[in-house]
């Protein structure tokens, strides 16, 4: 990916199609979607099998549309994939088609994006047992700041959107492990980032600097 323009800002989790000049977005697709053909500049893709579209009876062919669409140049994390004791099947099959998941990400050597509603220790289970040499984002955290603190601990990454940004949260884990989305909010991506700014204490420019420095990390990927 040659960036087109200045890069200003990074969505790292969106459900909406890019553009922006001064913008890279991870746009997210669900196992099973296609990459667009004519998908905008600056767009790069997450792929994974979400736990809301998960049953017995699909397992199997999402897992054949993952290894099919994962290998992309343009799909650069696995994911979201994760846990959900609210809206997914059985935590067994959750369970099982996470690991698959993180197996992928660890042979083509890509970080994870992961959600999680209520499946912690599922998702720490995941993590010891998978020893992931790449970073694992939690994407959208909105727990609390022990529980943060907690993940943090464990070596999870954490990407906010507005709703997440709190000054407890800030306090308790590391800025340099922290990434900025605007899922399927309405919000633009620089009312995040200037969001993020005056809740953690830092001018923009050194907001954005910040975080194009975690994203370079991330990926080893220069811009």
């Amino acid at each position: 990916m040659n960036p087109a323009g200045e890069i200003r800002y990074i969505d790292f989790h969106s459900h909406h199609r890019g553009g922006a000049k001064d913008t890279i977005t991870i746009m997210n697709l669900l196992a099973g979607e296609d990459i667009p053909a004519d998908f905008p500049e600056n767009t790069l893709f997450s792929a994974g099998i979400h736990p809301w579209q998960l049953t017995e009876e699909n397992a199997h062919q999402l897992q054949t549309e993952l290894i099919l669409t994962a290998g992309h140049h343009h799909v650069v994390l696995i994911g979201e994939a994760g846990f959900d004791r609210l809206k997914g099947p059985d935590l067994k099959l959750q369970y099982s088609l996470f690991l698959f998941q993180a197996n992928i990400a660890r042979e083509m050597n890509k970080p994870m994006v992961i959600h999680c509603v209520r499946g912690w220790e599922e998702l720490r289970r995941a993590h010891r047992e998978v020893k992931p040499e790449r970073p694992w984002v939690i994407h959208g955290y909105r727990g609390n700041d022990k529980l943060a603190a907690s993940l943090a601990g464990d070596g999870f990454w954490f990407s906010l959107g507005a709703k997440g940004i709190t000054e407890e949260i800030l306090k308790v884990i590391s800025h340099d492990r922290i990434l900025l989305e605007t899922d399927e909010s309405a919000e633009s991506i620089a009312d995040v980032y200037s969001f993020f700014a005056a809740t953690a204490g830092y001018d923009e420019e050194t907001a954005a600097i910040l975080i194009r420095n975690n994203f370079t990390s991330l990926f080893n990927y220069g811009l």
